[in-house]
C-alpha cells in the first residue's frame, strides 16, 4: 500500500527470510530461520511500519494534521512515528513516561529533531493514558489532535500486521513461529494470518504478561477477526522485567551477533531468542522442527546502552545456549 505523498517510504522492502545455520541448532536437529523485519526501513523498521501505516492513512483521510501518541523514553514506536510525521508533514506529539532529562537520549533527540513535541508525565499520570478525562485535559492544553495508541495497538495496527507474511514464500513450511510481544498488537495480526500448519508462540517482554491473553483476544474481536487458536504466550522470557538487562542477556546477544551477523535488541528480540535457545537446549523443541524467529527491530534503542551491555557481557562467566 502506498499512502498519498508517502514517497519517503517507497523504499519499504519485503523482509528477508534468513537461515541461521548455527551448530547449536544442528546438534539439536532444529532448522531455524529469521524474518528480518529490522531491515524493511532504516528508520521505521521492524514491526513499526506495519502497525503505523493504516493509522496514518486513516488520519490523513480524515484531514488530521496533528497526531498524539504515548510511549516510554526509549520507545521504538515514538521514534518511528516522529520520523513518519516529518515525512508526511504531520505534527506529532509524544506523551512520554518519565522525566524531562530523558529528552537528551538518542531516541528522543531524534524525535525532537524530526519535529515531535515532547510532553513528559510521571508514571502515575501515564497510567491514565486510556482515560477520556486525561485525553480531554491534553486537548485543553495542547489543542486538537488525532490519537494513535501506545505501540500502535488497535484494529488498524492489527490490519497492518496481517501483511507481515505478504509476499513471502515458504512461511507455511514452519512448524513454529516465534515473535516478541509488548502490547500484543503484532501477535494479534499474526494470529489472524498464521498458516494453519504452524504454531505461533509469543514471548512476553513484560513481567506478569498474563493479561496479554485477554488483550489479544479483545483486539481480535474488536477487529472482527476469528481466533483460530494454535497460539500461546511464553511468559518467562522477560528476564526480570521490561527492558531489564543482565550479564547473561548481554553476553548472549554479543555471541549471537558474532556467530550470525544479526544484532538483537535487549528489550524484545534479544530476550525472545535467548529464551527460545534455552527451550532448544532443554529439549522443548522437537528434533526435526522448522522454526521461524521474527526480528521485530528496535535496534535504535541500543544507542546509549552499548557500554552497559559491554560491561555486563564481559562480566558474565557462565555457559550460553549457543
Amino acid at each position: 500500500m502506498t499512502l498519498p505523498h508517502f514517497n519517503p517510504f517507497d523504499s519499504v522492502a519485503v523482509p528477508v527470510l534468513q537461515p541461521l545455520p548455527l551448530e547449536f541448532y544442528r546438534r539439536a536437529g532444529v532448522e531455524v530461520w529469521m524474518l528480518r523485519l529490522d531491515q524493511v526501513h532504516p528508520q521505521v523498521s521492524g514491526n513499526k511500519w506495519y502497525k503505523l501505516k493504516y493509522a496514518l492513512q486513516n488520519l490523513m483521510e480524515r484531514g488530521e494534521r496533528r497526531v498524539l501518541t504515548f510511549g516510554g523514553a526509549y520507545s521504538n514506536h515514538v521514534h518511528a512515528l516522529a520520523f513518519a510525521g516529518k515525512a508526511l508533514g504531520i505534527e506529532t506529539i509524544g506523551v512520554i513516561r518519565g522525566e524531562p532529562a530523558y529528552a537528551a537520549n538518542p531516541t528522543l533527540s531524534d524525535a525532537r529533531a524530526w519535529g515531535m513535541q515532547l510532553e513528559f508525565v510521571d508514571r502515575a499520570t501515564y497510567r491514565n493514558k486510556q482515560d477520556s478525562a486525561f485525553e480531554q485535559q491534553l486537548r485543553t492544553r495542547l489543542g486538537d489532535f488525532g490519537v494513535i495508541a501506545e505501540g500502535g495497538f488497535g484494529p488498524l495496527g492489527l490490519a497492518g500486521c496481517r501483511e507481515i507474511f505478504a509476499g513471502l514464500d515458504g512461511v507455511a513450511g514452519f512448524d513454529l513461529i516465534c515473535v516478541a510481544a509488548g502490547t500484543g498488537g503484532t501477535m494479534a495480526g499474526l494470529i489472524a494470518t498464521r498458516p494453519a500448519s504452524s504454531r505461533l508462540l509469543g514471548f512476553s517482554a513484560l513481567k506478569g504478561g498474563e493479561f496479554l491473553y485477554a488483550d489479544i483476544a479483545a483486539l481480535l474481536h474488536q477487529a472482527g477477526e476469528t481466533d483460530p487458536g494454535g497460539w500461546a504466550l511464553q511468559l518467562d522470557a522477560h528476564g526480570g522485567g521490561y527492558a531489564r538487562t543482565s550479564p547473561l542477556l548481554a553476553a548472549f546477544m554479543a555471541v549471537f551477533q558474532h556467530k550470525t551477523g544479526v544484532a538483537l535488541d535487549p528489550v524484545y528480540t534479544g530476550k525472545m531468542v535467548l529464551r527460545f535457545n534455552q527451550m532448544v537446549e532443554q529439549g522443548e523443541v522437537a528434533a526435526g522442527s522448522r522454526v521461524l524467529l521474527i526480528h521485530t527491530g528496535g535496534l535504535q534503542g541500543l544507542r546509549g546502552m552499548e557500554k552497559t551491555l559491554y560491561d555486563q557481557g564481559s562480566a558474565y562467566r557462565g555457559g550460553l545456549p549457543l
